[in-house]
């Protein structure tokens, strides 16, 4: 009897949730109905855990501190950590939304420190993004190799302003064309994505079939320009103009790909990941990164190793050891409630 209520709540709770979320996707020219919305999803049905009085005193620990709201901010990746995937489409819950509006309100400098190159963040969330930034975005980008601002300008829409950037040398490219050479000697079946400096010309890819030229057009459809040929041309490519970062895929399927072991993945220039993007945007807007606090999840996010305040999403390990405190939140849509607790303690600074 207790089981066949609790699952006939849980099938009731479900659907207030989805409907919630389809009202608020489909309403948003209307202000009224978007109000309306925002509170029924926020209010009557509440789709996080609240914080505990341990993580509220951790929070409060280091946001009460003059050196977070005159030199910190927040830095923050974007996909699992803020952004989530469904059937294809990426979207920003909407309670982190309502959080990050909070942190926004406060002016608090918020970067996104992205694995994404510049034109994808544009494509995806830069529309969604500005409603609640309402000003240019600060954007770490490709591992670390790309700094500088997302803008929205009146005549061309969105734009990015390059303000740093650390592109593969010539001895970085050899390293990759070395671990190509492999892969294809082993009888892999590699493809390679490459994004150039000039971010205009987004993700550019490459296959040694050109018979699949067609096909990877269809798959990668975040793709500029898919080609196909052989190594030393691929080569000949990326000599000829600065390229920020490059990732390799040993075979399409996962059985494949399982098999090489012994390569990198990404590829940029030596010494570069976020940690390194990260000081260097963070120092631009003259401030300190142990006084920023950090949001990601996977062991690519190093920047998290030194700042201030760690909120470290999902069950992943970050297979590095964090200098300061870190704030395990399990589910994405929780992180929201986190925006909204800092904001409480975040004093008006000069806007980034």
């Amino acid at each position: 009897m207790k089981y066949q209520y609790y699952k006939t709540y849980t099938i009731y709770v479900t659907f207030i949730k989805d409907l919630a979320q389809f009202l608020y996707d489909r309403l948003t020219k209307n202000d009224l109905f978007k109000i309306i919305t925002c509170i029924a999803y926020k209010n009557f049905f509440k789709p996080v855990m609240p914080l505990t009085k341990q993580q509220k005193q951790q929070i409060s620990d280091f946001s009460d501190t003059l050196d977070f709201t005159q030199r910190g901010g927040l830095m923050t990746d974007l996909d699992g950590t803020v952004i989530q995937q469904k059937d294809g489409r990426y979207f920003m819950p909407e309670p982190v939304k309502l959080g990050l509006a909070d942190m926004y309100n406060t002016q608090c400098p918020v970067v996104i420190n992205s694995m994404r190159f510049p034109l994808s963040v544009i494509k995806t969330f830069a529309e969604d993004w500005y409603t609640i930034s309402k000003a240019s975005v600060p954007l770490v980008s490709l591992n670390g190799s790309q700094t500088g601002f997302i803008h929205k300008e009146k005549k061309t829409g969105f734009t990015f302003e390059e303000t740093a950037a650390f592109p593969l040398k010539e001895k970085d490219l050899k390293v990759f064309i070395s671990d190509l050479d492999n892969v294809l000697k082993d009888g892999g079946n590699p493809v390679v994505f490459y994004y150039p400096r000039d971010w205009t010309k987004g993700e550019i890819i490459w296959t040694p079939d050109k018979g699949l030229v067609k096909e990877m057009k269809e798959r990668y459809k975040s793709a500029s320009h898919v080609y196909g040929g052989n190594t030393e041309k691929l080569h000949e490519d990326l000599s000829a103009e600065d390229i920020s970062m490059i990732f390799l895929l040993p075979g399409e399927d996962q059985d494949n790909s399982a098999r090489f072991t012994g390569f990198k993945d990404f590829y940029s220039h030596t010494n570069v990941d976020k940690l390194y993007g990260a000081k260097k945007m963070i120092a631009q807007l003259g401030r300190k990164i142990d006084h920023f606090i950090g949001a990601g999840d996977t062991p690519m996010d190093v920047f998290l190793k030194e700042v201030g305040l760690v909120l470290k999403v999902g069950t992943l390990n970050l297979n590095f050891d964090c200098k300061s405190t870190v704030l395990q939140i399990d589910q994405l849509d929780e992180i929201g409630e986190v925006f909204t607790e800092l904001s409480m303690t975040c004093q008006p600074s000069k806007s980034v």
